[in-house]
């Protein structure tokens, strides 16, 4: 069990995709099929490389190996959140401890956000399916920024429409390029391990398997 200090702590920010929900096999497959279809080569590395926690259009030109114009990046994006979707939908499970650990930071009123790489259809599929759609005062998703992580920018964009100093948020991520962006942000992270090692997120403050072995000090 970890204790959490939340001392000089105004805003919660969570990570979506491997942080809410263990969704991240879901997304390599559905990616899989997606680079099949469209013979590009697939591999771990690959998706370590040139997908994980990025934009789709980061993503797409990567794969690609090209720039693509915004139509072709809407098309090729619409057509592997498709494949996601309906690989996922039936699957969703919160990480473990999830909603109580929500319920307990309400308690506390601290303000709470989501900060994702997840187009919208995305996150309104999980929410919906974890009942948590309202429980969030602020949710920011890749068409609100212009650059993806390891970029702080949807991390400080965050902390300024919660109208909260990024030195006193907590960002709960499971991606060394997530926990980078935070870091960048000047925040404080957490790492969830569903998809990484704690070597992976050594960066992070501290690295947990799920939200149940968190007991706020």
């Amino acid at each position: 069990m970890y204790k959490l200090n939340l001392q000089n702590i105004d805003a919660i920010i969570f990570d979506m995709d491997g942080t809410m929900v263990d969704n991240g096999s879901y997304h390599k497959k559905a990616w899989a099929k997606f680079c099949k279809i469209h013979g590009i080569e697939y591999s771990k590395k690959i998706y370590e490389d040139k997908i994980s926690s990025r934009k789709n259009n980061q993503i797409l030109s990567n794969l690609f190996e090209k720039d693509l114009t915004e139509n072709q990046i809407i098309e090729s994006s619409a057509e592997k959140e498709i494949i996601y979707r309906k690989l996922y939908e039936k699957e969703i499970r919160e990480i473990s401890g999830l909603t109580d650990f929500i319920n307990k930071l309400k308690e506390k009123n601290l303000k709470m956000a989501i900060a994702t790489t997840s187009p919208k259809p995305n996150r309104r599929l999980v929410l919906k399916a974890l009942g948590l759609e309202s429980a969030f005062d602020l949710i920011i998703g890749s068409e609100h920024v212009v650059h993806g992580k390891p970029n702080p920018e949807i991390y400080l964009q965050t902390a300024r429409e919660l109208n909260v100093n990024p030195a006193k948020c907590l960002v709960f991520e499971d991606s060394p390029v997530g926990v980078e962006a935070a870091k960048n942000a000047g925040m404080r992270v957490v790492g969830i391990l569903t998809t990484y090692t704690k070597i992976d997120l050594q960066a992070a403050e501290i690295c947990m398997e799920d939200f149940s072995q968190l007991e706020i000090a």
